[in-house]
């Protein structure tokens, strides 16, 4: 679309980005896309874009409604509905287990970030109307599959005593793979097909897709990047056209187990 693109990574360091995003408003450019790192330590820097006149695009998390005026658009799916697909997807893998009641951990993405809240929110909501399934912990593995393998392998020693974990919503399908990696070193299952511990996730990828369809893994969901980003490139095109953005980009979201794993593999293969 003849736009040059200059892309900056801060590792999920708020105060690096905050430094990006001056350094970009310092050197006027005509449009700036974000995936932000903490949604309070952002604002004065989208403070600063909007008093530059530079407009501002959300990817992959918005911000809460009370600061829409410091960004022209959110690109990006519903985090509440990926929430609220991996607790259907938990309590659904559980029952064909035979199980009426269950501990269950998550370990999330970064815990400071609004669409990991808005999640973990809607993932809670799924289990409070479903009595006897109980969400005993949840920890902070900032997307990482690493600390994800780690937190998950502490959680299991922990609960061992109390009857076992019996669900792990590990937030993206690397941290999944992390997971998964933990039951299995510690000589136990992972799926609901294997009678094992119910893993789901909801960020697809490469891995998961290979693990629903082995049955380590009984659910994720479709935010998939390169959709997000295309679309987000095809609207700022647009809007250098003379087409206006809306304030809410929507992506649509869709479950994927194990039944339609097949649909969604292509896309799902990062």
């Amino acid at each position: 679309a003849g736009m040059k693109v200059t892309n900056l990574s801060s590792n999920y360091d708020a105060a690096v980005q905050s430094q990006q995003m001056d350094d970009a408003i310092a050197q006027k450019f005509d449009f700036i896309v974000i995936v932000y790192v903490n949604d309070q330590a952002i604002i004065p820097a989208l403070t600063r874009a909007k008093a530059a006149g530079i407009p501002v695009m959300l990817i992959v998390t918005p911000l809460k409604k009370d600061y829409e005026e410091l960004f022209t658009s959110y690109v990006g799916t519903d985090h509440y509905e990926l929430g609220k697909l991996a607790g259907e997807e938990m309590i659904k893998a559980l029952k064909a287990e035979g199980k009426t009641k269950a501990q269950i951990v998550a370990v999330t993405g970064a815990a400071q970030q609004l669409n990991v809240q808005s999640r973990m929110a809607a993932f809670k909501d799924v289990l409070a109307k479903n009595p006897g399934f109980e969400l005993v912990a949840a920890e902070d593995g900032r997307w990482n599959t690493a600390m994800t393998e780690k937190i998950t392998g502490e959680l299991l020693v922990r609960f061992n005593a109390r009857g076992g974990v019996d669900g792990v919503f590990a937030m993206a399908d690397n941290q999944a793979t992390g997971s998964i990696n933990a039951i299995e070193s510690a000589g136990l299952k992972s799926g609901a097909a294997n009678k094992g511990i119910v893993v789901v996730a909801s960020n697809c990828m490469k891995d998961g897709v290979l693990h629903i369809k082995s049955g380590q893994q009984d659910g994720t969901a479709t935010q998939i990047p390169t959709e997000e980003a295309t679309v987000a490139a095809k609207k700022i095109a647009g809007y250098f056209n003379g087409q206006p953005l809306k304030k809410y980009e929507m992506v649509p979201v869709h479950g994927i187990d194990k039944g339609n794993v097949d649909q969604f593999a292509a896309g799902c293969s990062y």
